[in-house]
């Protein structure tokens, strides 16, 4: 079975070089975020008279010192940092970094003294250092999806504050200690930095960067157009909260439509690598033709390949952007 782990390993690697190529394409040529930091930007302009946009959406310029300063300086690892910010708040991009590398040095250390076998090694140093990166999309997902959940009952809560006759800043306190993790947290940050004088638009900006979330971004952008021009804010924070609930529900409706075409890609991926150990177990010489041949071990990795890429095409397709 030694002379199986090469194509499989090999069969891992491009599978994920793939995933992460499409997904850095992916991110420089977002069109819909484009789009929509355009119309922000003309809005702005007319409302200000052709100043700069006050929020920016695409760009992440939180404080950052030491060895993290001078890597986010670079362009792909200043996306890093934004995600970094966004899954932990507290970590650093250097110190991710150091995860990362550490991760494909044990895991190059162990295959390489189990195989003796440098081309495994190397593999698996590659699949090592992508494991915290994975790990890291999946945090920022859930949080990011946490936060999401939570905004409309925040805005809810912060228009109660409103018209009870509180500041807007002590709504943004109250925030902090009554909402439940991790809006509590951005908010609690948000006010702590006002406290220590940055004004308040700032600190909105900076958590609205750190967040990174389009409905997030309509609420601070109405909050910054209301303490310029005036107005009825907890009307609008109303509007804001029902639009996004709208969304949340129409998403959740789509999801569950789209729920049995997810769990037959998974079936259909799954399948072929069942059958296959229960015939291994079976009946071994009929899967040595597999699996100790310079053949069948190419087969092997194609045919992984082509799953990997299969599951990925169900997964785009089952995914539907409201």
């Amino acid at each position: 079975m030694e002379s199986l782990y090469i194509p499989i390993l090999i069969a891992c690697a491009v599978a994920l070089l793939v995933i992460g190529i499409s997904s850095a394409v992916k991110g420089m040529l977002n069109v819909e975020k484009r789009k929509l930091q355009e119309r922000l930007r003309e809005e702005a302009e007319r409302r200000q008279g052709g100043g700069h946009l006050p929020l920016s959406i695409t760009r992440t310029t939180d404080a950052a010192s030491g060895a993290s300063a001078m890597l986010i300086k670079w362009q792909p690892l200043e996306g890093l940092h934004r995600m970094v910010v966004q899954a932990y708040p507290n970590m650093t991009v250097s110190t991710f970094m150091c995860i990362a590398f550490g991760s494909a040095f044990l895991l190059f250390m162990l295959l390489m003294a189990a195989t003796d076998n440098l081309l495994i090694a190397t593999v698996a140093f590659v699949l090592g250092a992508y494991f915290p990166f994975l790990l890291l999309l999946q945090k920022r997902g859930r949080r990011q999806q946490t936060l999401a959940m939570q905004l409309p009952e925040a805005l809810d809560f912060l228009s109660r504050v409103l018209r009870a006759g509180h500041s807007f800043s002590t709504g943004v306190q109250m925030m902090g200690e009554e909402l439940p993790d991790p809006l509590k947290t951005e908010f609690a940050r948000c006010y702590d930095q006002h406290s220590l004088g940055q004004p308040l638009e700032e600190s909105l900006k900076e958590m609205t960067r750190r967040i990174e979330s389009t409905d997030f971004a309509f609420f601070v952008t109405a909050v910054l157009i209301q303490r310029q021009t005036g107005g009825d804010l907890s009307e609008v924070l109303n509007n804001i909260s029902s639009m996004i609930r709208q969304r949340i529900r129409l998403a959740q409706h789509l999801r569950a439509k789209t729920a049995e075409g997810r769990f037959t890609g998974y079936i259909l991926v799954a399948f072929p690598a069942v059958m296959f150990v229960i015939v291994s177990f079976m009946n071994p010489t009929y899967a040595d033709n597999l699996t100790n041949t310079t053949i069948g071990q190419k087969m092997l990795a194609t045919a992984f390949g082509l799953q990997m890429l299969g599951l990925w095409t169900i997964k785009k397709l089952t995914t539907v952007k409201v």
